[in-house]
C-alpha cells in the first residue's frame, strides 16, 4: 500500500492574530472584522429559437460585501477622524469632503501564532466608511469593554505577497 509523506507542515493560519493600516499606517486595534467576500451575478439567458429548456448561464457584475470593523474605544482619533468624515459635512452643503480624501486603501495584516511576521496581506481598495457606531451600549451591570463599529464599502479587495 503506497504511503504518502506530506513534505512540509500546512496548518490553516489562525485568526486572532491580525492588524489593520489605514493608507499604511496602523491605526484601528480590531476586535473582529467580518469576512472578505466577492459575488459575481448569474445572468441567465434563453434564446426564443432555443429547442432547450436549460437556461444559458454567463457571469454579471461583481459586488463585494461591506466589511465590518469592531473594535475598542481608545483615544486614538485617526480612524474617527475618517469614520466620521462623510457624516460631520453631511449637514453643511457645500463642505462634503471630496471624493480623493475619504476613499482609502485600507490593508488587513494576518499574523504568524508568534506575531512577529505577517503571512497574509489583504487589501481593500477605495473604501470609505457608510456606517458608523460610536459606541456601544452603555449598561452599569456589564462588563465589557467599549467597542466602536464601523462599515466599509470599497470597490473589491486583492491578496498580495507579503514581504
Amino acid at each position: 500500500m503506497p504511503r504518502f509523506v506530506e513534505s512540509t507542515k500546512r496548518d490553516p493560519f489562525r485568526n486572532f492574530n491580525f492588524r489593520v493600516l489605514l493608507n499604511n499606517v496602523e491605526v484601528y486595534a480590531c476586535r473582529k472584522i467580518s469576512g472578505l467576500t466577492g459575488t459575481v451575478e448569474v445572468v441567465k439567458f434563453r434564446a426564443g429559437n432555443n429547442l432547450s429548456s436549460v437556461d444559458e448561464l454567463s457571469p454579471g457584475r461583481v459586488h463585494y460585501d461591506t466589511v465590518t470593523l469592531e473594535a475598542g474605544l481608545t483615544n486614538d482619533t485617526s480612524f474617527l477622524d475618517w469614520a466620521t468624515q462623510l457624516i460631520r459635512h453631511e449637514a453643511t452643503p457645500g463642505l462634503r469632503a471630496v471624493e480623493p480624501e475619504y476613499r482609502r486603501t485600507v490593508e488587513i495584516l494576518v499574523y504568524d501564532l508568534d506575531q512577529n511576521k505577517p503571512v497574509k496581506k489583504f487589501i481593500l481598495h477605495n473604501a470609505w466608511v457608510s456606517k458608523f457606531t460610536a459606541m456601544s451600549e452603555l449598561a452599569a451591570e456589564a462588563n465589557e469593554i467599549l467597542v466602536s463599529i464601523v462599515e466599509l464599502q470599497h470597490e473589491g479587495f486583492t491578496s498580495e505577497p507579503v514581504a
